[in-house]
């Protein structure tokens, strides 16, 4: 069977562009390749602004270190701490635990850094910026593998 363009269109969303969620989920999987695709997805496709994209990684970020150390018993308590639905605080929560303080400070100074590249403190394009940023973060988000236990 032969498809056109208006079978696949529904599909393709505006202009092919993707949520910031998408991004997010990318970049909490470790998975640079991917999460560079989803940026330049959000950037042409929504023709967000890199201070835009900024501010959402921020945002992110910053969710999952208010629930670092926090004493929070699961999603439900996190979401009230958030004030957000009980879906993204519990990846928020899973993630914060996952990745623990020193990383989670890490990704708030290289957010913060390339918001500071972004209003002047490099000469850097701005998609290079981001993509720098989106690299390092999915560097710092990637799993750890855990070795092989050996059966004695």
């Amino acid at each position: 069977v032969k498809i056109g363009p208006a079978q696949v269109e529904p599909y393709l969303g505006d202009a092919g562009s993707s949520a910031p969620w998408d991004l997010t989920d990318a970049i909490d999987g470790g998975d640079a390749a991917a999460a560079l695709g989803q940026l330049h997805r959000l950037l042409s496709g929504q023709g967000r602004h890199a201070l835009g994209v900024v501010s959402a990684l921020h945002n992110h970020v910053s969710r999952m270190a208010r629930l670092d150390g926090a004493n929070v018993a699961g999603e439900a308590e996190a979401a009230a701490l958030l004030g957000i639905a009980a879906y993204p605080a519990r990846k928020a929560l899973s993630q914060s635990r996952r990745l623990g303080t020193d990383a989670l400070l890490r990704m708030l100074t290289l957010v913060a850094d390339a918001e500071v590249d972004l209003k002047g403190r490099s000469s850097w394009p701005d998609e290079l910026v981001l993509e720098v940023l989106v690299a390092r973060l999915a560097r710092v988000g990637r799993p750890t593998r855990r070795p092989a236990s050996r059966a004695s």
